[in-house]
């Protein structure tokens, strides 16, 4: 099973409601992914350029949203603090820099939490306006969206309380080969615990 069919059921465990968003371009494998793992699926807008863009059409207005990234290995522990401060407002949870566990030598976004949909879509709309103006890195999506909720500069690294919850386990972005390779997960020393 790929990584986000991981990611799905663990979700399933705190939500009755997951929906996995797939891409407009080869949607199928998404679509039979979520047969299989029996959550919702909807393909991404066709113009959307990041996770969430691609997730506005799911949001719940005046609800607890939580956008878990599909390219993340997630412990349990690491979903549980996700989704118990879900309906604190709006949160992003992640390593603010380099992994002590897992090796990778930089900080990550793994998820985002929110309760005000015309707020989160402000800040989305902001980060595509950034973005264009060239004021903001065009492949730094959530790491812009928490500078602009903190004020901070665009281009600069600073996570503040109370938007940032630290995630510091074995949870991590798993986006090359070498990543994989790297993950504890992977190299049999999580027990009980497969990187698929």
């Amino acid at each position: 099973m790929p990584l986000v069919g991981r990611t799905l059921w663990q979700a399933a465990r705190w939500s009755d409601e997951v929906v996995l968003v797939g891409p407009p371009d080869d949607p199928e494998p998404y679509r039979e992914l979520a047969v299989m793992c029996e959550v919702r699926f909807q393909v991404a807008p066709v113009d959307c350029r990041n996770e969430f863009e691609s997730t506005r059409p799911v949001w719940a207005p005046g609800d607890v949203n939580v956008l878990l990234l599909g390219d993340v290995w997630f412990t349990d522990e690491a979903l549980e603090a996700v989704f118990v401060h879900a309906g604190e407002g709006l949160r992003f949870f992640g390593r603010e820099s380099a992994s002590r566990v897992t090796g990778t030598p930089w900080g990550e976004v793994f998820a985002q939490s929110w309760t005000d949909s015309v707020e989160m879509g402000r800040l989305t709309d902001a980060v595509r306006r950034e973005q264009d103006a060239g004021r903001a890195d065009r492949t730094k999506h959530g790491w812009t969206m928490l500078r602009l909720l903190q004020g901070t500069p665009l281009r600069e690294h600073v996570v503040r309380p109370p938007w940032w919850v630290e995630i510091d386990d074995a949870t991590d972005d798993i986006d090359f080969p070498e990543d994989y390779g790297r993950h504890p997960a992977t190299r049999g020393l999580l027990e009980g615990r497969t990187c698929a």
